[in-house]
């Protein structure tokens, strides 16, 4: 039963991979505009739930994302994820919570997540990025506040 879970897990974040392109393809003629879901899950995973599972998941993932939607080296990419939440899982469990606390490691996962685009044009404003995590990171505040709340402990 585990072993079906993870390839559904898989085959899962695949699909919000392809889904994460295809709407970035979408919203491309607006230039402050864009969706990240897999941050978002990469960012959820790296807070509430990183482990050794977690982490072949975001491997397999980053093989896919370097195959089909890439000119990146076999590997970059998984590197960049496993890089991503190792950094901000030890950031987190060190840091206070709080919700600048938050938003400082959200922006700090995009920089590392927007790295090749940030790189390659080094024109790019870093409020550009800022102007991009604040829709992305009120998406991950009500995933994160709907996933951990608990339905059978709540009064009607």
């Amino acid at each position: 039963m585990k072993f079906l879970r993870k390839i559904l897990l898989i085959f899962l974040t695949f699909l919000l991979i392809f889904t994460e392109a295809r709407v970035n393809t979408l919203l491309s003629d607006f230039d402050y505009i864009e969706m990240l879901p897999f941050l978002i899950y990469i960012f959820y995973v790296s807070l509430y739930s990183f482990s050794s599972g977690s982490s072949l998941v975001l491997v397999l993932s980053g093989f896919y994302f370097d195959l089909f939607l890439t000119d990146n080296f076999l590997g970059y990419t998984s590197i960049k994820f496993l890089l991503i939440c190792t950094i901000i899982h030890y950031l987190y469990t060190r840091l206070s919570s709080g919700i600048v606390t938050e938003f400082t490691l959200f922006y700090l996962s995009a920089l590392i997540y927007k790295f090749e685009v940030i790189s390659s044009s080094l024109g790019i404003n870093f409020i550009y990025i800022i102007i991009i995590c604040l829709p992305n990171y009120f998406l991950f505040k009500i995933l994160a506040s709907t996933l951990r709340r608990d339905v059978f402990s709540t009064k009607i």
